[in-house]
């Protein structure tokens, strides 16, 4: 009865985040396009960006603390002008504060969770139990 249907909808709520939802919406769509997803639930630390059928580039730049993303690859390039008062955007080849683009399977689809924590020394991404055994890879402080 209720006591039942209010247990189910409770371990949704616990078990599902913006990740599933997107994957889940992914499994169902049909058509291509590019999404760019966010919940007031997760706002303040998460950004998911999901493409099939369409280019999506992500652009992260470490030393400006600027993320980028677009449909088209030139797009992402605006964060090389962001004014960066005491900031030097200059960067040698070997550094690892280089700025990195991702450009996302539209292909297949693909799905890139961006999570940037609240703050020193939450390194670790909020996710529900079904995601926490995918890969993480830390790209910016």
């Amino acid at each position: 009865g209720v006591v039942c249907f209010v247990r189910v909808v409770i371990d949704a709520f616990f078990d599902n985040d913006l990740l599933w939802t997107v994957k889940t919406f992914l499994q169902h769509a049909k058509g291509s396009f590019g999404l760019c997803v966010t919940s007031a639930q997760s706002a303040h630390r998460q950004l998911c960006i999901a493409s099939r059928g369409q280019t999506n580039s992500i652009a992260f730049f470490p030393k400006s603390g600027i993320i980028t993303y677009g449909s088209e690859q030139a797009a992402v390039k605006a964060g090389l002008c962001f004014p960066t008062p005491g900031v030097d955007l200059n960067y040698d080849e070997y550094c690892d504060e280089r700025p990195l683009r991702l450009d996302l399977d539209d292909l297949n689809g693909e799905i890139c969770l961006i999570d940037w924590g609240e703050g020193e020394g939450d390194s670790m991404p909020e996710v529900s139990p079904p995601n926490r055994h995918l890969p993480t890879y830390k790209l910016m402080n």
